[in-house]
């Protein structure tokens, strides 16, 4: 047990040397670059509201989130597969899968705060609004850059099972859009969930990725300025010769009430998922980081029988 204990931890270093020369000399450092771009990308598009409005956190929530999926996605999606065959003969010549895979969960995290980061300060370059405080730690950047990380890394993870379990580079490529088309259908950020598919919607990152960015930034407390936005471009319907919307809208604007019909509309929109505590934040992040665990775990168990596949 103790010669095997002492293999394990000896292997780690070995494979993790591998995977950052692969960082350096196979160009697996294009994923860096690569999350700026998207995220610089997701930021013009969505950024003007995001944690302004109840409405375009919402959006904004979700960019994120699909972001942080993408990137998490990509990271690893051909790690496994492409060098199938040398994982087999390695094994065959005493490499623990064990020790493989978690130098692989420490390259991925990696590459995953990398990506996190970068992240953040693509956000902060974009001037997009952030709040000004944390719900776990006192500063809402760490909070968030945490909330980045964990979704990319179960991401990362996910995305390693398919890679231990594909025959090639093709076939995991080939599942991935149906896997980023399931995290967006059941993530709740776009259609409207009914009872079965929300209890399918509490096994995917994008749910959880989403209630964590929202819970941050303070969802429920912020105004819906969507329907107000709606009845002012109706200010020239006309009813009887007269412009009732018009005047709503002026009587509204003069006694500075708009504010406070915008809050009204938010108030009824409140969602218990988003509500900005630091229990439900912790809730969050600890079941991203089950999903890390539960993948990487199964990750190893589908390894371990690469001697007999005959692929």
């Amino acid at each position: 047990m103790k010669t095997d204990r002492r293999g394990y931890f000896r292997q780690i270093p070995i494979y993790l040397g591998k995977f950052f020369r692969m960082f350096v000399y196979m160009d697996d450092w294009k994923m860096v670059p690569m999350a700026a771009l998207i995220a610089g990308l997701v930021s013009f598009a969505v950024g003007k509201d995001l944690f302004v409005s109840m409405e375009g956190t919402l959006k904004g929530s979700l960019a994120l989130t699909c972001v942080c999926i993408w990137n998490g996605f990509f990271n690893s999606i051909q790690s496994v597969c492409r060098e199938r065959q040398i994982v087999k003969r390695e094994h065959r010549a005493g490499m623990k899968i064990t020790s493989y895979i978690t130098a692989h969960m420490i390259y991925q995290a990696f590459l995953c705060l990398m990506q996190a980061l970068i992240t953040l300060a693509v956000c902060r370059i974009t001037k997009i609004h952030m709040p000004s405080s944390g719900l776990i730690t006192p500063f809402f950047y760490v909070d968030i850059t945490i909330a980045f990380f964990l979704i990319t890394f179960s991401a990362d993870m996910t995305s390693l099972l398919i890679s231990c379990m594909a025959r090639n580079t093709t076939a995991a490529m080939t599942v991935m859009p149906f896997i980023l088309i399931f995290e967006l259908l059941f993530s709740g950020g776009v259609f409207a969930l009914t009872p079965t598919t929300e209890v399918i919607s509490y096994f995917t990152i994008a749910k959880w990725g989403m209630c964590a960015i929202c819970a941050l930034g303070g969802y429920n407390s912020l105004p819906m300025t969507s329907i107000w936005k709606q009845i002012s471009k109706l200010q020239d319907y006309e009813y009887e010769g007269m412009q009732p919307v018009r005047l709503l809208v002026e009587t509204m604007e003069r006694e500075n009430r708009v504010d406070e019909f915008c809050l009204k509309t938010a108030a009824s929109n409140f969602n218990p998922d988003y509500v900005s505590t630091s229990s439900n934040l912790a809730g969050c992040w600890l079941i991203l980081l089950i999903f890390v665990v539960v993948f990487a775990l199964l990750s190893m168990l589908v390894l371990t029988g690469i001697d007999s596949d005959r692929r």
